[in-house]
């Protein structure tokens, strides 16, 4: 996919330690999302929690948005099948499998899930879009790899239980991560991180609003406690609206594969939150596994 010039890089363009400062930052917050979405679960079905997290959301950009509405790019009619589908990647396909998965399975387990966004990515890069890499790539990618299965499936593979079913929703939800990074680079890159971010919110809205009131088991929008709120708040405004502003204003900058890499931070943190928060015992092949996510990182960072 088209990068950003490098004259235009040295002049105007941030520099490389910043965006992966930046991208650092992004990835505590997506921590901190595991542990929000998971509290939530305990107040509300996932069905609500991602309907008033995506109403949320929407509500922040178009105030954002709307003091600047009459200078803001227009939206071509090309692009409108795009952000259709990114529309449907996000809201309704990963942020219903994320939530629901945290419903039935762990933090960190979700976190490791998304380890597995690079390889995804590095998968779809090279057999769709015939994009060149190298083989320390694909060893740090396949060392990641074998890292997030060895924690996933510690405890066997249980087609019928909960937690199992759990893994696999999370699973499913990093695999749409990774289209959504793929296909939203474009998008970021013509309108701007935060522009971007909102419209495919905007578009999320469009696709799972009108059929929330048809999805069964949802919590009544009023039957919402204090806390619940709160957590969905911070999904909303922090994860939804920060959060994806970082991702999407990297992905303008740098390749999807370089910024997919990342996301091998996650199972770190949200390991070392939820010691420090859950009092979370660790088991050996946990440990193991941890340390061949953060192995290949390092490999796949490395020039």
């Amino acid at each position: 996919m088209p990068t950003t010039p490098r004259l235009a890089t040295s002049v105007s363009s941030p520099s490389a330690l910043s965006m992966y400062a930046l991208l650092v930052l992004q990835q505590m917050i997506a921590a901190a999302t595991h542990f929000a979405a998971k509290f939530a679960n305990q107040g509300a079905e996932p069905f609500t929690i991602v309907f008033v997290r995506g109403a949320m959301t929407v509500c922040a950009f178009a105030l954002w948005f709307a003091p600047q509405w009459k200078t803001l790019p227009r939206l071509e009619r090309r692009d409108i099948p795009l952000l259709l589908i990114l529309g449907a990647l996000n809201i309704p396909c990963n942020q219903v499998l994320f939530v629901t998965g945290l419903k039935y399975t762990i933090p960190p387990n979700a976190a490791l899930a998304y380890a597995l966004v690079p390889a995804f990515v590095l998968l779809i890069m090279v057999f769709l879009y015939k994009e060149k890499t190298t083989w320390q790539k694909i060893l740090g990618i396949a060392i990641a790899l074998a890292g997030t299965f060895t924690v996933l499936f510690e405890r066997g593979i249980d087609v019928r239980s909960d937690f199992f079913l759990g893994n696999m929703l999370e699973l499913c939800a990093s695999f749409s991560w990774a289209w959504y990074s793929i296909l939203g680079k474009r998008l970021a890159t013509k309108y701007g991180a935060l522009y971007a971010t909102a419209l495919t919110m905007a578009s999320g809205m469009l696709w799972y609003a009108p059929i929330y009131p048809f999805l069964p088991a949802t919590t009544p929008l009023l039957a919402l406690n204090t806390a619940t709120l709160l957590n969905i708040t911070f999904l909303a405004i922090i994860t939804s609206v920060f959060g994806y502003f970082l991702w999407y204003y990297a992905l303008s900058h740098i390749p999807a594969s370089n910024v997919a890499v990342f996301a091998n931070l996650q199972p770190v943190m949200v390991t070392v939150f939820s010691v420090l928060v859950l009092s979370t015992q660790l088991s050996l092949l946990f440990v193991v596994g941890g340390v061949c996510v953060i192995v290949g990182v390092v490999i796949t960072q490395r020039e």
